[in-house]
């Protein structure tokens, strides 16, 4: 059953994160000039929404490993030391620790602590609840809210690497990379069905 929306989306109780309608995307600059845009496939989500929305929680987790550019061997120099360093560091989380309204009308900046490369440094999300939507495919009548949230980190801070210079100038990535999600919450745990359609996530 669908839930009554609080001015930041969801009501009351415990929402999930949809892996296979969200998208967790990053874009860098690469060699200098260019830019290349990524995601992560691999994530879990949980969020617990109170009857006072400002005290709701949310912890992801994701799988450093599901890194994806398009391009294999960028992707295994993403995964290695270079960079992400997925052997010594696999997770990637983001726990919130405070909700504020934003100054739109359904917006809000999320603060939490996120952990990359076993670095835990404070971030800011600037997000937009977009509305609520039935899963139409769904036989026990699952109930969905959409979200647009930005923010933008700085890798050196995290001690991840740049890859080293590249002969024109620059370095090979770029420090500023911009975080862009697009989002389903769920008021039912995915697992199962994830599980069903072998899904790994």
């Amino acid at each position: 059953m669908a839930s009554i929306p609080t001015e930041y989306g969801p009501g009351p109780g415990t929402w999930h994160l949809d892996p296979l309608h969200s998208s967790l995307i990053f874009v860098a600059h690469y060699l200098r000039f260019g830019r290349v845009q990524g995601t992560f496939s691999g994530a879990d989500g949980r969020v617990d929404v109170t009857e006072d929305p400002a005290r709701s929680s949310v912890e992801v987790v994701i799988d450093a490993d599901s890194v994806n550019t398009g391009v294999n061997a960028r992707d295994a120099h993403l995964r290695s030391a270079d960079f992400l360093d997925v052997e010594r560091h696999p997770e990637i989380r983001f726990t919130s620790t405070r909700l504020e309204p934003g100054r739109k009308r359904n917006s809000f900046r999320l603060h939490g602590d996120l952990t990359i490369h076993g670095t835990a440094l404070p971030v800011v999300l600037n997000g937009e609840w977009v509305g609520e939507a039935p899963d139409y495919a769904s036989p026990d009548d699952t109930y969905g809210h959409f979200f647009s949230a930005t923010t933008q980190i700085s890798l050196s801070e995290f001690g991840v690497g740049d890859g080293g210079p590249v002969p024109w100038g620059g370095r090979l990535v770029g420090d500023t990379v911009d975080i862009v999600l697009e989002v389903r919450l769920q008021d039912q745990d995915p697992a199962p069905f994830l599980k069903q359609i072998g899904h790994t996530r």
